[in-house]
């Protein structure tokens, strides 16, 4: 007597269709997890710009006119590094805030805005953006 071992084809088709539903539901899952992840990391180069803000002020007892280590040289040497990146991409498109330019002003943060804003009246550095980031929050209240 012959055994026919294996498995039918409709056992196969469920285990795909199951395989299926958890990927439609764990994907969007990972790529929100993965953009909070950059907020995350966006907040974590806020804190240590705004901290080179401070060591430049404490060591020439002036706020530097710029944050960019490429306008000013001795901003270079407090920075070591270049300027980090907002890595943060929500909204995707154009109006997402992600990269490493810095803004300087007194206007303020505008929808469309990449990178960070600076005001050298007050020394305030935020992320240059109004729009919303991936927990609610306007991304300039940092």
């Amino acid at each position: 007597m012959i055994k026919n071992e294996g498995f039918t084809l409709i056992e196969l088709l469920v285990v795909v269709a199951i395989i299926g539903l958890l990927a439609a539901i764990g994907v969007p899952k990972y790529a929100d997890l993965l953009e909070k992840a950059n907020l995350g990391a966006t907040i974590a180069n806020l804190s240590s710009l705004r901290s080179s803000v401070y060591i430049y002020h404490a060591n020439y007892s002036v706020l530097p006119a710029s944050i960019d280590p490429e306008e000013i040289a001795d901003m270079n040497e407090v920075i070591q590094g270049g300027l980090p990146f907002v890595k943060a991409r929500y909204p995707i498109g154009e109006n997402s805030p992600y990269g490493n330019s810095a803004t300087t002003g007194s206007d303020g943060p505008v929808a469309s805005g990449k990178g960070w804003f600076y005001d050298p009246s007050n020394g305030k550095v935020c992320i240059n953006s109004i729009e919303l980031d991936v927990n609610g929050s306007i991304y300039s209240v940092y």
